[in-house]
């Protein structure tokens, strides 16, 4: 079996300095409540944009990143991603919020692969 080579970053965030020249899509749950994941984005020369040869400025030019938007959602605490207690106005938890999304691009990934190559 060939390796996933999809990315989603969940809690995290990508330094930049990784080799991102095998994934096919880099997926950041993110939210603007998420001050962890924004130092991140300053704190690593690799993700400026000055820096445009960097594995991470390519995969961005060459759209293979998208941001999900998890607002109202935190790093850590009360309101974070993975919470069982946060809850969003349709009355699921962040956390139920997150593995939904995770789930849905891991079977959308594969689903997308399977039409490309379809095996006996």
């Amino acid at each position: 079996m060939e390796p996933l080579r999809l990315n989603v970053e969940v809690r995290g965030f990508h330094n930049g300095a990784n080799d991102l020249t095998r994934a096919e899509h880099v997926h950041r749950l993110t939210g603007s409540g998420d001050r962890i994941e924004r130092v991140g984005a300053w704190m690593f020369p690799q993700r400026w944009p000055l820096f445009r040869g960097s594995g991470w400025n390519r995969a961005v030019r060459e759209g293979r990143v998208t941001v999900h938007r998890f607002e109202p959602a935190t790093h850590v605490g009360p309101r974070s991603y993975i919470s069982r207690t946060a809850l969003l106005p349709d009355g699921r938890s962040h956390l139920a919020r997150t593995a939904e999304t995770v789930v849905t691009l891991i079977r959308d990934h594969f689903r997308s692969h399977a039409q490309e190559d379809p095996r006996p």
